[in-house]
């Protein structure tokens, strides 16, 4: 259903807008009013719910940040951690071997191989892991 029109409203638009909305009315077969009061209508409805929805995101975000930030800390903790231990693993490992008089390179790369093969490994198939 058409919406009737009955408030006019008169607006000066300088030559390249007056262009750019001409040649839409021309490609789109519309009167230069139809083209502008689709853009307006476009226009005021973006800006309208942007202006409402801004306090409540802009509450909304400071309550998840306020929220994620010490978790977001802890996971970074233990992030680092783990990346310390493991390393400290692998070292250990490769020095145990060298001193054995065996070579821990090409474990370490069969291990790499492995280990990045089980991290691309879908959830699903992680409880039918067999060794």
């Amino acid at each position: 259903m058409a919406r009737e029109l009955k408030l006019p409203i008169n607006i000066r638009v300088d030559e390249e807008l007056d262009a750019m909305i001409t040649a839409l009315a021309v490609r789109r077969g519309e009167t230069k009013a139809e083209v502008c009061r689709r853009l307006l209508r476009r226009a005021a409805e973006e800006e309208y719910a942007e202006d409402s929805l801004d306090p409540v995101l802009i509450a909304v975000r400071k309550a998840m940040a306020d929220t994620l930030k010490p978790v977001e800390e802890r996971l970074a903790k233990i992030n680092a951690k783990s990346a310390i231990a493991a390393a400290t693993a692998m070292y250990m490992a490769l020095q145990v071997y060298h001193e054995m008089g065996k070579d821990g390179r090409a474990l370490y790369e069969e291990a790499w191989k492995r280990a990045v093969a089980f991290v691309k490994m879908p959830h699903d198939e992680l409880a039918g892991v067999k060794e």
